[in-house]
């Protein structure tokens, strides 16, 4: 990783709902905020963790101090997906 890449680190509260890629690799999805930790999800993994002092370098990148809670959910579009499912077939039901 280049020194460029890493300049002014500023802490910054994530949007839920949001995708960010992380300095170290990988794409995260906010799944809450709050200040400067949020919990975040990798988009490829499914792994999800608390992300704890979460600072954007000038690129736009992210990284944290550390993490906590970190547990494999099911990823993004499959929890959509099950979502999905999930109301059909309570809208079946209803009918």
């Amino acid at each position: 990783m280049t020194t460029e890449k890493r300049q002014n680190p500023q802490r910054f509260s994530p949007v839920v709902g949001e995708v960010y890629e992380n300095a170290g690799g990988g794409r995260f999805i906010c799944r809450s905020s709050n200040g400067n930790h949020g919990r975040m999800q990798n988009i490829a993994s499914g792994w999800d963790c608390v992300a704890h002092g979460i600072v954007r370098y000038e690129d736009g990148t992210i990284e944290w101090d550390y993490s906590t809670g970190g547990q494999f959910l099911p990823k993004p579009e499959e929890f959509r997906q099950r979502q999905r499912s999930m109301l059909n077939a309570m809208l079946c039901c209803m009918i």
